[in-house]
């Protein structure tokens, strides 16, 4: 278990020195619902005051074995002056983000007498905010739940999103709805049990970001590379709110996620092709800066994006740190297959986000979905495949 101090309380002997702690704000996100978003160090010890606005019948806290084992101590002392938690535990990975275990998390929270009336806290990364969100949404149609999320990556990239679900046969996120949280907590003092690897993976939705946006948030993106380490505790801090930022003003433009907000796709078309077929062995983040790289390649081949373009992107991915290559057994033709079965897909075929330019996202008519031929995707997947080797 690792403890954690009190953010007004903490000193050089903790992971976060008094000089890296972030003071906590609150935004209201700009997504139908408007949420409010609570970061900084200290933005846990809010979920009180906000569960108790609430005023619920009971309180459910759904988490993973290795997140609560680390933090569940941590976050009942929290709650224990005024709520006294049922815990339900799921199995961790991506591969567990399954229609078995709602199924499962759902019996659960029935059979612990769960109503209309009930609040879920989802604490954990992706996966448990993705099944503890959906099962809340289905249950009794709907009942009121919060995510505590522990990774920075689902701290930077899921929470500013109504989009709760699950995987389901042969692909990601094919199963879902759209559902707004009662609220979100990112407290960056849960970076510190989060491995290197995990915590490189989570800047390449930063930077993807910022090729979306182009301008002064791109410029940011390659200043925050080349001045210190990107991994430090101060840097990270840094990166949540760059990234919370980046994230508000996508969303200001398409509140319904519908529209203009599928712009946030950018690279996950071949990035959930190859992070499904991997099966767990790619992180989430790795798999998008493959497949950005990849969709900046297509349209540049495709005439899209002009060269001087397609290098400013690259320059920036190739700056992310030690992101592993794509497993060897993973095929050209695998990742054909499965891109087939994207969520994107229109009638005419394949569908891409892809850049005219950095913060010029391509149009096709009205549609930020640029079909692509598959012919084209398996000329630029080859050449992908032989040099990563």
């Amino acid at each position: 278990m690792v403890r954690i101090q009190s953010a007004a309380n903490a000193d050089a002997k903790t992971h976060s020195s008094a000089e890296t702690l972030m003071a906590v704000e609150s935004w209201n996100s700009p997504l139908t619902g408007h949420m409010p978003i609570h970061f900084g160090d200290g933005a846990l010890e809010l979920l009180p005051g906000l569960l108790q606005e609430l005023s619920p019948d009971k309180v459910f806290v759904v988490s993973d074995p290795h997140v609560f084992d680390l933090y569940g101590a941590f976050l009942i002392q929290v709650l224990a002056n005024r709520f006294d938690p049922e815990v339900v535990l799921i199995p961790e990975g991506e591969n567990e983000k399954k229609l078995a275990n709602l199924e499962i998390l759902c019996k659960e929270l029935f059979e612990r007498g769960a109503t209309k009336s009930s609040v879920v806290v989802n604490f954990g990364g992706g996966v448990v905010l993705n099944l503890g969100g959906l099962a809340a949404s289905l249950m009794y149609r709907g009942i009121r739940f919060v995510h505590v999320p522990t990774t920075l990556m689902a701290q930077s990239d899921v929470i500013v999103s109504n989009k709760q679900g699950i995987n389901f046969a042969s692909g990601k996120n094919r199963l879902g709805v759209f559902t707004v949280p009662a609220a979100a907590f990112a407290d960056p003092r849960f970076y510190a049990t989060e491995s290197p690897r995990q915590l490189r993976a989570s800047l390449v939705e930063y930077c993807k970001n910022a090729i979306l946006l182009g301008g002064a948030h791109f410029e940011t993106a390659m200043a925050y590379f080349a001045e210190g380490n990107p991994l430090s505790a101060a840097k990270l801090r840094q990166l949540l709110r760059y990234s919370l930022e980046q994230k508000f003003e996508i969303a200001k433009q398409d509140p319904t996620e519908r529209g203009f907000g599928l712009v946030l796709e950018y690279g996950h078309t071949v990035g959930h092709a190859v992070e499904f077929l991997s099966q767990g062995r790619v992180l989430h983040g790795e798999a998008v800066y493959h497949g950005m790289k990849v969709a900046g390649r297509l349209a540049n081949i495709l005439g899209i994006l002009p060269d001087a373009e397609y290098k400013k992107q690259m320059s920036l991915l190739n700056r992310i740190p030690e992101i592993p290559g794509i497993p060897a057994d993973i095929s050209v033709g695998q990742i054909l297959q499965s891109a087939q079965r994207d969520n994107k897909k229109r009638d005419k075929g394949l569908a891409f986000i892809l850049m005219q330019a950095i913060g010029q996202p391509h149009r096709h008519g009205q549609s930020v979905l640029t079909p692509v031929p598959e012919e084209a995707l398996q000329q630029v997947l080859l050449e992908y495949r032989d040099a990563l080797l």
